[in-house]
Parts: structure tokens; sequence; C-alpha cells
């Protein structure tokens, strides 16, 4: 506990005006169960102050402590404040954060060995060391997790629109906030995918994939989904399937770094299926315009679609 507030406390119980004091010891007496375990009294040998905070009880009035009760209850105060420290230190989960830039990709390993490949302009919150029942993780962007296997301790995966469940097998989650759907892709092991929406269920095994689509707020399952198109990101290749227009512009974005621009907004409407790989972005500006009939021009380092 800080200087400052032991002094607070001293001041009041010896009588003196002080607020802070007031409002420390009543909040403890109010409240004595949230940062006090009461065996801690039982155990204590200060009789004296025992005896007093028992007739404060029946009272409801603050006795003042002479000075050498006075450190008797300093003493018990920071006892109160490092029980409190200790049990937070213990129980309190330590959460660490990543996000990878735009054009970046990197891999994480947890502390139960799990590793995840995070796409471009992704962002993931997950515990330094797990702890309770489950393994739990939120993300925002694409990755590809290789969960390790532990029957007793449930992986969970959390975007704004799905939980996914599993206890050790290996997916793809693309959850980006400016796509209209979110899709978990299975390659090994079995998954369940609960929409945090309307909380539908879906189990998705290898070769399928259960899309969200947010337009309904609904789970599709789709089935006979080719092993090797899973996770193509991670061999710098771009998938399109029916996918819109803004979309696909904020894919290209998010994976090279670049700065493309609609000035047609009519083109938005459209929807394109495309395959590019390892191409370099002016090529595949340029395929995206020859595939919907369109131009585009190059100013100030921004690419604008015409």
């Amino acid at each position: 506990m800080p200087e400052k507030l032991h002094q607070d406390i001293q001041l009041f119980l010896e009588g003196k005006p002080s607020e802070k004091g007031e409002e420390l010891w009543n909040n403890w007496y109010d409240h004595p169960e949230e940062i006090l375990d009461p065996a801690l009294l039982i155990q204590s040998d200060h009789s004296k102050l025992k005896k007093e905070i028992r007739q404060i009880k029946k009272t409801n009035t603050v006795i003042f402590l002479f000075p050498r009760n006075w450190a008797m209850a300093a003493s018990l105060i920071f006892l109160m404040g490092l029980s409190c420290f200790f049990y937070l230190s213990f129980t309190k989960t330590v959460s660490k954060e990543y996000a990878t830039k735009l054009g970046e990709r990197a891999k994480i390993t947890l502390s139960d060995g799990t590793q995840i490949w995070l796409n471009a302009g992704s962002h993931l919150k997950y515990p330094i060391k797990f702890k309770g029942g489950t393994r739990e993780v939120y993300l925002t962007g694409e990755a590809f997790f290789d969960v390790a296997k532990d029957k007793e301790h449930p992986f969970i995966i959390h975007t704004d629109k799905m939980d996914t469940k599993v206890l050790g097998t290996s997916f793809n989650v693309q959850a980006y906030p400016d796509h209209v759907t979110q899709e978990v892709s299975v390659l090994t092991g079995r998954v369940n995918v609960k929409s945090t929406v309307t909380d539908e269920n879906v189990y998705v095994t290898p070769g399928q994939k259960v899309v969200f689509k947010s337009k309904n707020n609904k789970l599709q399952a789709f089935t006979d989904i080719p092993m090797n198109s899973i996770s193509l990101w991670r061999k710098n290749i771009i998938v399109f399937e029916d996918a819109p227009l803004p979309e696909v512009i904020a894919t290209i974005n998010r994976n090279y770094n670049v700065a493309i621009q609609i000035e047609n907004k009519n083109l938005n409407n459209l929807k394109i299926s495309a395959y590019f790989k390892e191409l370099p972005v002016n090529q595949v500006v340029a395929l995206v315009c020859n595939i919907i009939n369109a131009n585009y021009k190059i100013e100030a380092g921004t690419y604008i679609i015409q």
C-alpha cells in the first residue's frame, strides 16, 4: 500500500481530519470480505485489535486507536494489501497482443505449443500462459492455427461473429471486419463453429468450411473443399471466390500495403472470382481491371480504378 494511504488511515484513526482515511476505513468496514480473508483475523494474535474491531461492529462507530494499537492496525492493513497483491498476481491472466502491419505476416507460438500464422493486417490477443479449463484467444483478421492437442483444455478462437472451438487440429479462420463474410476452413481434426449472433452451431471436418454471412446472420457449411486450397495466402497466393469488388480491393491493399481507390462507384456491385499467384501488385491491379472491364491510373502513389 502506498505511503500516502498509510498516512491517510493513520490520521483518521488518530482522530485527525482525513476524508481519504475515513473513506478507506469505511470501504473495508462495509465489505471486509472483498479484501481480507476472515481466517486472517481468526489466526491473528492481536487480541486487542480484534476486540476493537468487534466493538466497531457492535456500535457502528469508529474507535480511535492509541499509537500502539495503530501499529497493529497498520500491520493488519499491510497484510490485507499484501494478500490482495499475491491473490491478484496468481489468479490474473496476463495477456499479450500482436498485430501484423499491412504487407506483413508473422508466426506465433503459444505457451501450450500451438502455432499460429497471422496474415497481413491482423490482430491476435492471447494469454502469456493459459490458466483455467480453456485456452482462449481473440482474433481480428485472418490466421492459420495448428492447435496443440489437449482434451482437457479446449481451444477457443473468438471473433466478433464466431466462436471456434477445438481440442487439437489445424484450420484457417478468416474474420476481417471489412468482409461481408467470416469463415473457418478445416485441414485436420474436427471443429465446432458457433455464431455469437444466433447461437447456431456447425461441426466442420477436413475438407469442409463454414461461412458466416452478415447479410442474413446465417452459418452455411460447404463440403468437398480442396485440401490444398486452405490457407493459400501462406504461399503468397490470393484466391477470390465470388467476392465483392470492395472486398477484393481491401485484400489487395492489405497484402501489398498499397492504396487502391475505386473512382467509378458503379463497379462496387461487381463480384470477382480469381487466382493470383506470387504476382507484383501492378499486375494484380491490371488483371482485376481486365476482369471488370475497367482502367486504372496512378496518382501520387495511389492506384485509381476508373
